[in-house]
């Protein structure tokens, strides 16, 4: 028997979709200023903004002056969804519909195990209600179960709560540290910038580095990988076909999150002599160091 058809109970006009903390790939971060005029135009224009909030809980000081001080219980910055929940009246506010105007996206995926697969959405009870409703959800539950079963015993007894705050938080945040020290002892002097060096809070996986001027970042990352087993990811792979706003031809992204401390110090190391080569205007060289492979960057 074939269900009657029944109207939905919410469209959306428009879909707006961010990663306001630690941003894949600049790992910049949003300021509270922008993500409230951001929930005001979403409700101005009857948009959904959907956020990845997959770094929030990976974050930590920028600069700790002692061991004790790597981790944060709470998040620097409200999300999107809890901004639109209370900002001027939230979604019960006169006029709304109640469904809100935010969803936050989390995923155990990057806090647990990349095997996991398994996340979470968050918003108002309304919008919650029809997401649960979809066939995904009424048809068995969730779509791994198995370890959705996992999550919810960690949960329960507090061991993913302590992993995060006494394993991942001090590990992600010495290692962010001894990447950025590397970089700013060997590549700034050539020229190279972190422009997202100066926070308070760092986290996520990555940092963002832009080269000087007169290097292209596809080639500098090529020569890396042929001439010094090192692998890179040039800004170019980042950029949206057929969208000429926003070019990242002198960008590259690294990541922390599972590379050895030495490895990382080591691997920028030869990026310096990549670099200097490129300033001298030499070409590229034939020949590769037949040594472990760093892995500098997934």
């Amino acid at each position: 028997m074939f269900k009657p058809a029944r109207p939905y109970s919410k469209y959306y006009r428009h879909v707006i979709y961010c990663v306001p903390t630690f941003s894949n790939p600049s790992s910049r971060t949003m300021s509270i200023e922008h993500r409230k005029e951001l929930v005001r135009i979403a409700r101005k224009f009857d948009a959904l903004i959907l956020t990845d909030d997959v770094y929030d809980q990976l974050q930590w000081p920028a600069s700790p002056q002692d061991p004790s001080e790597n981790t944060l219980v709470k998040a620097s910055y409200p999300r999107i969804v809890d901004i639109d929940i209370e900002l001027d009246g939230g979604a019960e506010r006169p006029g709304s519909d109640g469904f809100g105007n935010a969803m936050s996206n989390g995923s155990f995926s990057k806090i647990c195990g990349p095997g996991v697969r398994v996340g979470w959405a968050e918003g108002t009870a309304k919008f919650a209600y029809g997401v649960s409703q979809t066939g995904s959800s009424c048809s068995g539950g969730a779509p791994s179960q198995l370890t959705s079963t996992y999550i919810n015993h960690l949960l329960q007894h507090g061991t993913l709560q302590k992993h995060i705050h006494g394993t991942l938080q001090p590990a992600y945040s010495k290692r962010y540290l001894t990447l950025v020290n590397a970089v700013k002892e060997d590549l700034c002097p050539l020229g190279v910038k972190l422009p997202q060096s100066n926070r308070d809070v760092i986290g996520g996986y990555f940092i963002w580095l832009t080269l000087p001027d007169t290097v292209n970042a596809d080639e500098f990352a090529q020569r890396c990988q042929e001439e010094a087993n090192v692998v890179v990811a040039p800004g170019s792979i980042f950029e949206v076909p057929g969208d000429e706003s926003v070019r990242f031809e002198h960008s590259l992204r690294l990541t922390f999150s599972w590379v050895e401390l030495d490895e990382m110090v080591e691997g920028v190391r030869r990026m310096r002599g990549i670099l200097e080569s490129c300033l001298r205007g030499e070409g590229p060289r034939s020949g590769t160091i037949k040594r472990k492979e760093l892995g500098t960057v997934k």
